[in-house]
């Protein structure tokens, strides 16, 4: 069996739901705020169906809309069902390797002054809390919306990743000389 890719994942997981159009496609990455946490784009959705379409994973019926319009409605095929169950099953099971750009300035911090790396690192808090702050806005927006749990945890794990990151600030802070 084919793999696919991350795109292709979230594109067939969409397509999981019921049958689109690309144009719903793409409505649903802006709602869902998809953007953020794939590599799903209004370009790539298009070129994800035709490899999709290629591989057997995804059904296309052609309609006639009644501006006299071409429309493709895709849908998940049965394969791509099975591809989609596996490459889930590979996400949810292997930690992903994740380079941080902090870890060069880290690295490198002894060619500035400690107080510039303090303040530097300072700032660097500051963003990690609004970003958590984002997220848990995310979170309850998700919870309003009816959302379940599932759903919820692609907000609650960068919560939880992000206040580990403020822990090692602060313990790498008072590490820092003078």
């Amino acid at each position: 069996m084919d793999e696919i890719s991350n795109a292709e994942a979230a594109l067939l997981g969409l397509l999981s739901e019921g049958p689109m159009y690309p144009y719903q496609i793409e409505q649903e990455v802006q709602y869902r705020d998809m953007r953020s946490w794939t590599e799903l784009s209004m370009s790539s959705i298009y070129k994800l169906l035709n490899n999709l379409e290629k591989k057997g994973f995804v059904n296309r019926e052609n309609e006639v809309s009644p501006e006299n319009r071409l429309r493709k409605l895709f849908s998940i095929s049965d394969a791509g069902k099975k591809a989609l169950q596996a490459k889930l099953e590979r996400l949810l099971t292997e930690p992903e390797h994740t380079r941080w750009q902090v870890d060069i300035g880290t690295y490198n911090c002894d060619l500035l002054p400690p107080k510039k790396v303090r303040n530097a690192l300072r700032e660097y808090r500051k963003g990690l809390e609004k970003n958590i702050k984002c997220y848990e806005e995310l979170r309850q927006f998700l919870q309003d919306s009816g959302c379940p749990a599932h759903r919820q945890a692609v907000a609650m794990r960068p919560i939880y990743l992000l206040k580990g990151e403020i822990e090692w600030v602060d313990a790498f802070i008072k590490q820092l000389p003078g």
